[in-house]
Formats: structure tokens, sequence, C-alpha cells
């Protein structure tokens, strides 16, 4: 395994910790996606609640504001070091989560969530020359399903590689979110801290690749 596809996949394992700990101690608020963020957001303009629309529109900010930093750095000379500053952002992101109240709003208490996976999106879309994310999973299983069909149907050595690239993606982000239901039934808001050594695993890989 080359090196960008073992970072890739270490993220994606930290994606799915990330995910299930959004789901399972933030009121079950998905904070790596904005897609029922926004639903919600149209929502609550129609009904006239303006707050949790102020605070649903915040985290779209957080989110966009991650993104563009990732492509404003990929412009300006910093593509090389970009992965390595995804790695620094989702471990201040940790940081901050552990200590945000059980009491919080769940969607305020996930703005370091949305910023940092937003940052790791665009710094890990791709890899072994495919276009996959590591903070979700949809179109990772839409990819992994067509590589299998299509290998079954052809037996093409092509689409072999291609199942086991999104195969592995998959199987990191689920492990990881594993890793993460049993730490945050351990230690609840404070079990983030199991996504930390996650976030060690790709940066061998990463450092060697900035210095390419």
């Amino acid at each position: 395994m080359d090196r960008e596809t073992w970072a890739h996949h270490a993220m994606a394992a930290a994606g799915g910790f990330f995910g299930v700990y959004a789901l399972l101690i933030r009121g079950g608020v998905f904070g790596s996606s904005e897609t029922a963020n926004l639903i919600y957001l149209v929502v609550a303009g129609l009904d006239g609640t303006w707050g949790s629309a102020l605070v649903r529109l915040g985290s779209t900010a957080c989110y966009i504001a991650g993104i563009s930093l990732a492509v404003l750095c990929r412009r300006y000379g910093w593509g090389p070091q970009l992965r390595l500053l995804a790695i620094a952002v989702d471990l201040a992101a940790c940081l901050l989560l552990a200590r945000i109240p059980a009491e919080a709003d769940p969607i305020l208490a996930l703005y370091p969530m949305f910023f940092a996976t937003a940052v790791q999106w665009v710094a890990y879309s791709r890899a072994a020359g495919y276009n996959c994310a590591t903070i979700f999973s949809t179109n990772n299983l839409r990819q992994f399903t067509e590589g299998v069909t299509e290998y079954l149907c052809a037996r093409e050595a092509e689409q072999l590689r291609k199942l086991k690239f999104y195969g592995g993606t998959l199987a990191c982000f689920h492990l990881g979110a594993a890793w993460g239901w049993w730490c945050t039934g351990q230690w609840g808001i404070p079990g983030i801290y199991g996504c930390l050594p996650l976030l060690v695993l790709p940066l061998p890989a990463v450092m060697v690749s900035a210095r390419a």
C-alpha cells in the first residue's frame, strides 16, 4: 500500500470516529456533513424559528470557512502541507469538543467538527487516482458497489483495484466508528480523546509526502 492510500484510509478511520461521536453524543446531529443541516435550516426559516435558523446558519458558515481555508492553502503554495494542516485542525477540534458541556446546543457544540471535517474533506479528497471522501460514506458505498458489480461482470483488473480501494476506505471508516462507539460508551464527551491515536496513524506517511 502506498503512502497516499495509507494516509487516506487512516483518515477515514478518524472520519468514522467523528461521525459516530457526533451522532451519539450530540443528539443525532451528524457533524461531518451539511445535507441535513441545510434542510433543517430551510425548515427553521419557513417555521420562523429564527434562533434555530441562526445556529444552523453558523454551522454552515463554519463548514464553508473550513473548505475555503483548505482551498486557499492549496492555491497559495501550501498544497504539500495541507494534509498536515488538516490533521492539526482535527486535533484542535478534538481538544475543543472534549470541553463543551453536555447541556450545550448540539449544533453549537459541533461547530469545531463542522470546520475541521470540512478542511479534512478538501485535504483528503483524492488518493490512488480516485475521488473519495474520508468523512462520510454514501458515495464510497456507491463506488464500491459499482466496482464489485463491474468486476463480477468483466473481471477487469482496474475494477478489482477500485473495489479494494473503496472497500478499504469503507472498512476503515466503520472500524473508526466502532472504536468511537466504544470510547463514547466508556467516557461520554471526553471519549473524543480516543480519536487522537487515529490522527497520529497517518502522520509518518503525510510528513514524508510533504517533504517530497
